[in-house]
């Protein structure tokens, strides 16, 4: 029972946190804020709540992750290098031995400017996670998009890059753990 108790608890807390954000930061934008109703706290992501570093992160792993197919393809190693780069080498190799992306699509595109293409590439997953009527709003705390992808494929790289953080942050944690 106390369980249940402290998840309404936390779940409440997190409700509110949302709101004061949206009440408070200057990202807010007026016109979509007065939209958005009470019951829409419980749609927009937690992500949202975090420093703008990790949101950075987590925008840069969902892109790469959506554009793996084509980032698997490269040849030029400064591309790679890049990406490893943007993301961490730890996280870019767990993605590279653990994720299948079935989208042919994408393998073809040819990548210039290998940071803006990420990021605008996880700046599209996710958005395309989240309703229409919240996708503006959140539109102003994510990097510039470039087109849209289907919802369910976004949900599903957005479940597969927060577990590949999540993944990467334990293995990290441990490595310092032994040193």
């Amino acid at each position: 029972m106390n369980s249940e108790i402290d998840h309404v608890r936390q779940y409440r807390s997190t409700l509110n946190s949302i709101a004061d954000y949206i009440l408070t930061n200057e990202k807010s934008v007026v016109e979509f804020g007065n939209s958005l109703e009470w019951n829409d706290l419980e749609n927009i992501p937690t992500w949202l709540l975090w420093d703008k570093n990790n949101i950075d992160h987590l925008v840069m792993t969902a892109g790469t992750i959506f554009l793996l197919p084509s980032i698997r393809i490269w040849i030029d190693s400064k591309k790679i290098r890049e990406v490893s780069d943007l993301i961490g080498n730890d996280v870019f190799k767990f993605i590279m031995n653990n994720t299948h992306v079935n989208n042919q699509r994408i393998s073809s595109l040819n990548i210039t400017n290998v940071s803006e293409n990420i990021k605008s590439a996880g700046a599209s997953v996710l958005l395309s996670c989240y309703s229409i009527r919240l996708r503006p709003w959140l539109s102003h705390s994510l990097p510039k998009t470039k087109g849209k992808l289907n919802s369910i494929l976004a949900q599903e790289i957005l479940k597969h890059t927060l577990f590949v953080l999540e993944n990467t942050k334990n293995k990290t944690q441990l490595d310092k753990e032994i040193q």
